[in-house]
């Protein structure tokens, strides 16, 4: 059974862990009842680390590589194997789209779904699975691979959940797959691409401050550009982690592969220079702490760096102005004198003979 390997189930969920994670693979699957121009009725994609490195839709009906690294490690076997798995599940997930369909009378409007699964690595040695459906955006159903049992999310679902948990050879196979073969498949990518899914790219970070109209500050620490996925920023105040009174931004992703996030803290005006952005990631020996970015040395900064720059300009001017006035006294025939060191015209004698 390869990496995407074929399900017959209708939709499937997520586990969760407090450990980091190292390495992850996910495969995730979007079918739409009523497909439109531009948008296949059935798409795959697979990512390792939040990165894409497979595709497959319903128009191309082939798997295809999205980097450079697998394509470079990996046979015309892998992917005829793949595309006849991905079109099994194109079958499989359409026709429970529209069994879901009917279940919720809805067979006259364009429904949608949507599932992910796959596992991690984690930095404590330990594994995760996941596998979780939802339908038109809403959850479904989700496997719980530690008790191994389906949960619905309503009556439609518990219909999904009595056949799959029939005689429990689905749950069966569906723990083997995220706890082995995944995890065996995972491996092997890291090693394929392992010069670009195991850089270390630090984060540059800035911390910053908005005035509220209540007048409350709030503090916001930027970390951008960052690689790998996995970062903890926290606020600290007095050097107390007040993540009670923290919001986070999702981490997202930048067009070159990095990351970017942020996190937020409400302050007294008096209160600011208390505070503090602690930053940990892989790439940093460790925590890096940032205060917030005095503006008043930003004006000044500023400040000196415009009025040098019109000095630059005004100087520029004078002497383009003094050059051209030279010009025009020798066409006109007139010999400027130079000056000596004390300031005073010279005046050149004739040599004796």
């Amino acid at each position: 059974m390869g990496p995407g390997s074929a399900v017959g189930l209708l939709l499937l969920c997520s586990l969760g862990g407090a450990a980091r994670v190292l390495h992850s693979l996910r495969y995730l699957d979007f079918a739409v009842s009523d497909p439109s121009p531009g948008v296949p009725r059935y798409q795959a994609m697979g990512y390792v680390d939040g990165i894409p490195f497979v595709h497959y839709d319903s128009e191309s009906k082939r798997y295809q590589p999205r980097t450079q690294w697998i394509a470079a490690n990996v046979d015309q076997e892998y992917w005829d194997q793949q595309t006849q798995i991905a079109r099994s599940n194109e079958q499989v997930t359409y026709s429970n789209l529209n069994t879901v369909q009917a279940r919720y009378n809805q067979s006259g409007r364009a429904q949608t779904q949507q599932r992910v699964r796959g596992c991690d690595l984690l930095d404590d040695g330990s594994i995760k699975g996941y596998e979780q459906v939802a339908y038109d955006g809403q959850d479904f159903i989700t496997f719980d691979m530690d008790n191994m049992m389906y949960i619905a999310a309503d009556a439609a679902a518990e219909v999904t959940k009595r056949e799959c948990e029939h005689d429990g050879s689905v749950a069966e196979s569906m723990k083997n797959y995220l706890q082995n073969t995944c995890v065996e498949w995972l491996k092997n990518y890291v090693r394929y691409g392992q010069l670009e899914l195991e850089r270390k790219v630090p984060p540059m970070v800035r911390v910053s401050e908005k005035e509220e109209e209540d007048g409350i500050l709030t503090l916001t620490c930027r970390a951008r550009g960052f690689y790998p996925r996995p970062i903890a920023l926290s606020w600290l105040k007095d050097g107390e982690v007040r993540d009670q009174d923290t919001q986070w931004g999702s981490i997202a992703p930048n067009s070159d592969g990095t990351y970017y996030t942020w996190a937020s803290i409400e302050a007294s005006p008096k209160d600011k220079d208390r505070f503090r952005c602690q930053v940990e990631h892989a790439s940093l020996l460790q925590p890096g702490l940032y205060a917030l970015e005095a503006q008043s040395n930003l004006f000044s900064t500023l400040l000196v760096v415009a009025v040098v720059m019109l000095i630059i300009i005004i100087i520029s001017m004078m002497a383009v102005l003094w050059k051209r006035t030279l010009d025009k006294k020798k066409r006109d025939g007139y010999s400027v004198p130079t000056a000596n060191e004390s300031g005073e015209a010279a005046v050149t004698s004739p040599v004796a003979g």
